[in-house]
């Protein structure tokens, strides 16, 4: 999944920037669900959340905070069917 030009990332771990929306910002149910369920509650329970990004357990990603992305690590190898691989840890926002 591509990330949307206008999301507004904040420098590394600082959700208290007040322009950071409310809602729900971590989903421990989610572990072992399918990404897609996953990607279609986590869309639901906080609607600006407008970029789901999956990303195999061993990836490397940057830590720059987004308040509108959440991150959903996959039990997969690189080129799986993320769709229907299950959540490996708690999707948070960022």
């Amino acid at each position: 999944m591509p990330y949307h030009l206008h999301l507004f990332c904040l420098p590394p771990n600082d959700p208290s920037n007040p322009k950071c929306r409310g809602g729900k910002s971590s989903w421990p149910e989610l572990v072992g669900k399918k990404g897609s369920e996953a990607k279609a509650v986590i869309q639901r329970e906080n609607p600006a959340i407008d970029a789901v990004v999956y990303a195999p357990q061993d990836a490397i990603v940057t830590d720059k905070y987004c308040c509108n992305r959440v991150r959903l690590i996959m039990n997969c190898d690189a080129g799986c069917d993320y769709d229907n691989a299950t959540v490996f840890q708690v999707p948070i926002v960022g």
